[in-house]
């Protein structure tokens, strides 16, 4: 027999994290269901292993099978780990 898995797409962070799109703006970034639109949307010059990280991070969480604030953390540490590349 087949599971349900649950899927909260719904699911906030405690405090937004703030990404720079390319003309400058900050965008807010709200829970993991934002958070994998953004990852996927970049391109992936980041560590591999930090985005995929990250990306799983998002999934896992919307499944509630991790933590939000370690989604979030893994998020962060690959945005910023893009953002530094991009310099």
């Amino acid at each position: 027999m087949d599971a349900i898995v649950r899927v909260d797409f719904e699911l906030r962070w405690s405090m937004p994290v703030y990404v720079l799109s390319d003309d400058g703006a900050e965008k807010p970034i709200f829970g993991p269901h934002d958070a994998l639109r953004y990852l996927r949307d970049c391109s992936a010059i980041a560590p591999v292993s930090n985005y995929e990280l990250a990306i799983d991070a998002c999934e896992r969480c919307m499944s509630r099978e991790i933590d939000r604030a370690l989604a979030r953390a893994l998020f962060v540490s690959a945005y910023t780990n893009y953002t530094m590349l991009r310099m």
